[in-house]
């Protein structure tokens, strides 16, 4: 194994520049999708792997435990592959130039319809990461494969590098799509999972088309020559997550299209900029082998959540009630971490990879990036607008990295963002970056905020809450678990159910911790305090309805307030974080 992987490196440095063929075979009847690649094999040498990571997601997974079958041929011959480890496959005895490796991978079909994600279905040639690759897809009759790439030819795609074509997810089968034009970019929406009639269509397209015109006057045009949003439906008020991709983003959407997932599409749409361009060197090209280390997730997640929150206020698509509660919401989470005082943002961006026993996260070390980073984001926007008396912004840093980075650039250095605000605000911007981002610590919300005429407020409140305590779902659960019951009148659920419907929506099949806050979402809904929702459950073999009470928790809210009488500057510059500053785009955007 050592002396494999020690010698692939060397014999792939002097192949051939050449193309990387893949084709993928879907069969529903099987159940599965048949990937075979075909490329140059150097002195009979050829090896490929399976990333042991997904770009955007910093955890250590086994992909390649969903390989079956994997053979390899070349010149008409079958080969011996031998695995060296547990994601690499190599012959030593191609007989022709090229050689074909062919594997499969079990794959799930809902209604005729499916979404493959690229780390976890196409392994890479070892050493050719870089070389140009296509990917042809062969499906059923009436069958459709859409993604972000290049397509020649209908379901043929084309991707300058592996890591483009591993960053572009397909979603394959009977598919519901629409489609609008932003800055003259053609952009598909289309749905792979859930129902698309229990979403309201036109609303999604327009939600969609505004996102994208807004966000292209922010950065003066699109980055990419067209753009898909993949979305899986859930029947919820609100709530979902996303995944970026350089152009196209995987969103788990929420039927009811609350606040929090639009706000979930406006931050991974963001991220076609702030991520996938601007971005760290090592974010791209990528080693697949090992977690990436960078200090900026604060800045690439938490920033970029930060603008989620910011943009769509300062281009009217939400109000600045969505704004206010997006600021108390990050403040407060940033703030019930106890180990904020202990690790620094940069420190929980850099060290992720050590969180969960080395397999790493998607949230950062000990600290959360992603609200830390907010709160960052706020914290230096109000400084340099304050200290430069308006005339600069975090908009200028932002600005700055995509002109460092964009039309296929390096990424920054590790110290780039400190030196950006120091160009921009001044000397004195080094030891604040220093102390706030380099250091743990409380972040100055208040001082910041008062520089703007606001401030924090708190009061105590009343709120619905479940009668009942939820576990987490599992394939053995076919449900989810009641793990407790509160005592209150007319609740007939008994600790020991399992539920398994509210409502239309079904929950024996499913998952983990996540589906505990769809099902609380759709059980309280628009209950108030007092009421018996009827709920489906299991208690033993026997499903029937019962009614689960909803009760009252009281807690302490805080608020964003406008103080009275604020001084013409806090006013000012109050109305010019809101409004933004187009004068501060970059020559010739």
């Amino acid at each position: 194994m050592k002396r494999l992987l020690g010698i692939l490196p060397i014999l792939f440095a002097a192949c051939a520049f050449a193309d990387v063929s893949y084709t993928v075979t879907v069969d529903k009847e099987a159940k599965a999708v048949f990937v075979s690649l075909t490329f140059p094999a150097e002195d009979g040498n050829a090896a490929v792997q399976m990333p042991n990571w997904a770009p955007g997601s910093y955890v250590l997974s086994n992909p390649s435990g969903r390989v079956k079958e994997m053979t390899a041929t070349s010149g008409g011959k079958d080969l011996d592959v031998e695995k060296p480890n547990a994601n690499t496959w190599s012959v030593t005895d191609a007989t022709a130039d090229s050689v074909t490796f062919r594997y499969r991978l079990d794959q799930t079909f809902t209604d005729d319809r499916a979404h493959l994600t690229g780390p976890s279905t196409y392994c890479y040639a070892v050493g050719r990461i870089q070389e140009p690759c296509t990917v042809e897809f062969k499906v059923p009759d009436g069958w459709d494969a859409i993604c972000g790439l290049e397509e020649p030819t209908r379901h043929r795609f084309a991707a300058p590098t592996y890591d483009v074509l591993a960053d572009a997810p397909v979603s394959v089968g009977r598919l519901t799509t629409d489609s609008y034009t932003s800055h003259g970019v053609p952009h598909t929406i289309v749905y792979f999972g859930g129902d698309p009639e229990k979403v309201d269509r036109g609303a999604v397209v327009e939600m969609c088309q505004k996102i994208s015109d807004y966000q292209g006057e922010f950065f003066g045009g699109l980055p990419f020559k067209k753009y898909v949003w993949h979305f899986r439906l859930i029947e919820a008020p609100d709530g979902g997550g996303g995944l970026e991709h350089l152009s196209s983003t995987t969103i788990t959407l929420a039927t009811g299209l609350g606040t929090g997932v639009q706000s979930v599409c406006v931050h991974e749409y963001f991220h076609a900029w702030n991520v996938k361009r601007i971005r760290s060197k090592v974010l791209g090209p990528f080693d697949y082998t090992v977690l990436p280390k960078t200090g900026a997730l604060w800045w690439l997640e938490g920033v970029t959540d930060y603008y989620a929150s910011l943009l769509p206020y300062r281009y009217g698509h939400l109000d600045k009630d969505f704004l206010y509660g997006s600021l108390v919401r990050n403040v407060d989470r940033t703030r019930a971490n106890r180990q904020r005082m202990e690790v620094s943002p940069y420190d929980a961006s850099y060290r992720v990879g050590e969180a969960a026993g080395g397999r790493g996260n998607s949230q950062g070390f000990g600290v959360n990036y992603y609200n830390t980073g907010w709160v960052l984001g706020l914290c230096l926007d109000l400084e340099l607008r304050s200290r430069t008396e308006g005339r600069a912004s975090l908009d200028d840093v932002v600005y700055a990295l995509w002109e460092m980075c964009k039309d296929d650039q390096p990424g920054f250095e590790e110290d780039e963002i400190r030196k950006q605000l120091v160009r921009i605000g001044g000397a004195e911007m080094g030891a604040i970056y220093d102390k706030w981002v380099m250091q743990p610590g409380e972040l100055p919300v208040e001082e910041q905020l008062a520089k703007v005429g606001l401030k924090l407020d708190a009061e105590e409140r009343e709120f619905p809450v479940l009668g009942a305590v939820f576990g987490p779902a599992s394939e053995s659960s076919k449900g989810i678990p009641i793990e407790s019951v509160t005592e209150s009148s007319g609740s007939t659920v008994q600790a020991g159910d399992v539920l398994v419907g509210v409502g239309s929506q079904d929950f024996t099949e499913a998952r983990g911790n996540r589906a505990r806050g769809t099902a609380t979402n759709a059980i309280l809904g628009g209950a108030k305090v007092g009421d018996l929702v009827t709920v489906k459950v299991r208690r033993g073999d026997t499903v029937s309805d019962q009614k689960l009470a909803v009760t009252k928790e009281t807690r302490t809210v805080r608020s964003v307030i406008e103080v009275q009488n604020p001084t013409e500057r806090q006013l000012a510059t109050r109305r010019a974080w809101f409004k933004g500053a187009a004068k501060t785009m970059p020559a010739g955007a």
